[in-house]
């Protein structure tokens, strides 16, 4: 993977961003708990890969506290 650190945080936040909403549409009863789930988890596999491409370059994102 060859994108750049900030490229790799700019989709992070996206990624976060899109993870956000769907928590919201199942707080408004948009979304049941389960779909909730299911679309949270396609989101949290590229919050990982992201995390090791960014390990990878010497960031790590679990002792970040934005």
């Amino acid at each position: 993977m060859n994108d750049t650190v900030e490229e790799l945080e700019s989709e992070l936040q996206e990624v976060l961003l899109n993870i956000d909403n769907i928590a919201a549409k199942v707080v408004k009863k948009e979304l049941d708990a389960y779909e909730g789930f299911m679309e949270s988890e396609k989101w949290k596999n590229r919050v990982v890969e992201i995390g090791y491409a960014l390990k990878e370059k010497g960031i790590d994102i679990t002792t970040r506290t934005e």
